[in-house]
């Protein structure tokens, strides 16, 4: 049995419904659930309870970009759940992440959600997991929000459009990992939004991607 079931069913559900072509089997939250394993100093460190002071060299390790930010209900509106039904996608049949509106370049789209996890505590055959900190993740397996659905953009576009990127909210002083758009470019509404896993990923589940490049955003 995974060594998240006992504290899991403490994961508070959101506070609201979860959206259309939402998985019934996972949890929709709106917030992070922190695992217990996690060390009180080092949870304060990302989601202080108080004022507290972070060294630059904490910050210049652990934060892209410090700004203030839409709340989660608000970049809720930024995107959609969708069924893919192109038989060319390699994810035809599941879902993927649409834009719902036109996004703007390196804008905010919506944090990524689930459990945080310290060390290797994370589920080992989740999908979902993605690097928080140095001794950190986020594992999206069992419970999250709609950026869980977001694909990788290989064999569905030349680059991805989207990327993943720790922020500092100067409103709550919490450090977060949001999707962001990628570049100087706009993404239109309805279109897919793509990310990429990383090279490891594929491996780890016996898929060679050496042979697959993509050129960098600036």
């Amino acid at each position: 049995m995974s060594n998240q079931m006992a504290y899991l069913r403490n994961v508070p559900a959101a506070s609201t419904s979860s959206p259309s072509g939402w998985t019934p089997e996972t949890k929709y939250i709106d917030k992070l659930f922190w695992s217990p394993h996690v060390p009180p100093d080092l949870k304060e460190l990302f989601q202080p309870s108080k004022a507290i002071t972070r060294s630059s060299q904490f910050i210049n390790q652990h934060v892209h970009i410090t700004g203030t930010f839409p709340s989660i209900k608000e970049q809720r509106k930024h995107v959609k759940i969708k069924k893919i039904t192109d038989s060319n996608h390699p994810c035809c049949g599941a879902y993927g992440l649409f834009a719902a509106q036109t996004l703007q370049p390196k804008q905010l789209i919506i944090d990524y959600l689930g459990v945080v996890e310290y060390e290797d505590g994370y589920e080992s055959t989740s999908d979902y997991v993605l690097k928080y900190g140095t001794d950190l993740s986020i594992d999206a397996g069992r419970c999250g929000n709609e950026a869980r659905f977001c694909n990788d953009f290989r064999g569905c576009g030349p680059e991805p459009n989207v990327c993943f990127m720790n922020y500092l909210d100067e409103n709550t002083n919490h450090i977060k990992v949001g999707i962001f758009v990628n570049g100087n470019r706009k993404i239109k509404k309805g279109d897919e939004l793509l990310v990429t896993y990383g090279k490891s990923f594929w491996a780890k589940r016996g898929i060679d991607m050496s042979h697959q490049a993509h050129k960098k955003s600036s």
